[in-house]
């Protein structure tokens, strides 16, 4: 099946090991999930994909929205596991993706990851991102610096880290349509419709997505763990890999998966 795969597709991890699909955030691309991925395909069967206008996949011929990007990633599921029922990971904006498919495919979706995400973006979110859209409309070659200081510790903030970097328009239009989409997203109304075992992951000095928007989508989840990193910022899948890694496959293994109504509640050591 993986013979016939675009290249922004990625495929890792035995063919009949159970299978998980990784969404990404606002950058939208399967490189985001590389050292994850690795580390995760030595027990499942792991994909992750470039979205339209990310990466190396083509710019998208309709208007972007957080439904018409779960449609996207619905699709790519079929085309590696079939009908198979996929967990999905999803880390920001690719969270909501993974709460809509979850909330209208839940024949798909037997269990959700949400990691760094929201159910519905604050008063914060909303001023963030409307000043980084400013940023890539009156001066794009800042707009790096800006998430470099807030993903950023500032011990690895080098002397040339927030230099100019140069945006291409297009990328810089396909951004903001993004930022669009993410901030039009409301979870709320989906809630009730996720009753798929769900963990949430996030981390106490996430600058980004604060952790409260996950306390507050915990919450709203019927059948929701909740794992709080102190620290890692908004990339801690990343900076925190083998923490995330772990806690990832520990509650997947984790009996309570198969049991929602224990799901409830804090989970990890950690927690």
């Amino acid at each position: 099946m993986t013979d016939s795969l675009p290249a922004w597709v990625r495929v890792a991890g035995p063919p009949a090991a159970p299978p998980l699909l990784l969404v990404s955030g606002l950058g939208g691309t399967a490189g985001f999930w590389q050292p994850i991925q690795s580390i995760l395909a030595a027990h499942f069967r792991v994909a992750s994909f470039d979205q339209p206008g990310c990466g190396k996949r083509p710019a998208p011929e309709r208007s972007v929205t957080i439904e018409s990007l779960a449609l996207d990633a619905e699709a790519i599921s079929r085309q590696v596991f079939g009908e198979r029922p996929v967990t999905v990971i999803g880390h920001s904006t690719g969270g909501t993706i993974a709460q809509t498919l979850a909330a209208t495919r839940g024949d798909l979706v037997n269990a959700l990851v949400l990691s760094g995400t929201w159910q519905k973006a604050d008063h914060y979110m909303q001023a963030l991102f409307a000043f980084r859209t400013a940023l890539l409309r009156q001066a794009p070659d800042l707009s790096e610096g800006f998430t470099t200081l807030l993903t950023r510790d500032p011990s690895e903030i080098t002397k040339n880290a927030l230099d100019p970097h140069p945006v291409a328009a297009p990328s810089a239009a396909i951004a903001i349509a993004r930022i669009k989409a993410l901030l039009a997203f409301d979870g709320t109304p989906l809630m009730p419709s996720i009753q798929v075992p769900s963990l949430v992951l996030g981390a106490q000095d996430d600058r980004i997505v604060p952790g409260s928007l996950q306390l507050a989508l915990h919450a709203g989840l019927a059948h929701s763990a909740l794992h709080m990193l102190p620290d890692g910022g908004h990339f801690f899948p990343i900076s925190r890999l083998h923490h995330f890694t772990r806690h990832v496959e520990d509650w997947l293994a984790d009996k309570a998966v198969s049991t929602p109504k224990n799901m409830n509640r804090t989970y990890g050591r950690n927690a």
